[in-house]
């Protein structure tokens, strides 16, 4: 199976660090994904048979840095002998690995990450464990894990997840010649406690959509694929830092579908066009993608009746 993608890790999400080497521990990792999404209220992240570095840096690496929860199973995978005749259990370097980085990471950004651990009661502690309050729970069975899983899950339907957002939305501002005319809004979230000061972000829409005006906008960039056209902003486009626990509205282009459509063209090839925004903040990208029918019932849906 491919490895879970990130880009669809629209919501907040909990990272599942699982062994996989055999077909019990896989089936655990998939047990705890379900669990994860029907008691936490929260997605989950599971990283199948990543083998090489691009898996690595696009995948893995940007879950746990994203991630607003981390569950692990440590199994045991084999056993060596110390210098003094000691013997000691070994648990997968994957997730010896995946614990460090997520250790980093906290460190490095300055957040806590909170983190339920399952041990397996043969594996000794070494390594950057030895330094980490990690509170695991023993286990000698899968079913042990599951069993203990859902209270722990329970509580975090409360977690707080990271706090930033971008939002791509869509609002009916009138009719010109017309042509009913809406207004595509990057909305951006800040649910933090502290100022975002310094933001950068890139919007990409079908070209066609712009039809019905001729002008070069304010912000337009040269875009990297066809039939695009493509804007930076930054903080300075809404005039000023986002406050904490403030939402801005950091870029706005006015469209018209009715001109976007070439004669013979049908429908569904502007409903299904697709609409993107990524915007970087303190090193870390957000980012939401929709499609202009997507945007569409969205904004319908909230129309008075």
């Amino acid at each position: 199976m491919a490895v879970s993608s990130l880009r669809r890790m629209k919501n907040p999400f909990i990272f599942v660090s699982c062994g996989q080497f055999t077909e019990a521990e896989k089936g655990l990792g998939k047990s705890i994904v379900r669990m994860v999404r029907e008691l936490s209220g929260r997605d989950a992240f599971f990283a199948e048979n990543v083998q090489d570095l691009n898996g690595l840096d696009s995948n893995i690496l940007g879950a746990l840095r994203e991630c607003d929860g981390f569950i692990t199973v440590m199994h045991p995978r084999g056993e060596i002998l110390w210098p003094d005749g000691s013997k000691h259990v070994r648990a997968s370097v994957w997730i010896e690995q995946e614990i460090a980085v997520a250790a980093y990471i906290q460190r490095l950004e300055g957040r806590e990450l909170p983190v339920i651990a399952f041990v397996h009661q043969s594996i000794g502690l070494e390594g950057i464990r030895e330094l980490l309050h990690l509170n695991p729970e023993r286990f000698l069975d899968e079913s042990d894990v599951l069993a203990a899983l859902p209270s722990r899950l329970l509580a975090w339907r409360n977690l707080s997840s990271s706090g930033v957002n971008v939002k791509l939305r869509s609002v009916f501002t009138g009719t010109q010649e017309g042509h009913r005319i809406n207004k595509l809004a990057v909305e951006f979230v800040n649910e933090t406690n502290r100022p975002i000061r310094d933001l950068n972000g890139l919007l990409k829409v079908p070209a066609r959509i712009l039809k019905h005006w001729s002008a070069h906008y304010v912000g337009e960039t040269k875009c990297d694929e066809a039939g695009y056209r493509c804007f930076r902003f930054d903080e300075k486009n809404s005039g000023r830092e986002v406050l904490p626990h403030d939402a801005r509205c950091l870029f706005s282009l006015d469209y018209c579908t009715a001109c976007a459509l070439e004669p013979g063209d049908f429908p569904a090839a502007v409903a299904e066009a697709t609409v993107r925004v990524k915007v970087w903040v303190e090193g870390r990208e957000y980012w939401d993608e929709n499609t202009m029918k997507g945007l569409s019932v969205e904004r319908d849906r909230t129309l008075p009746k």
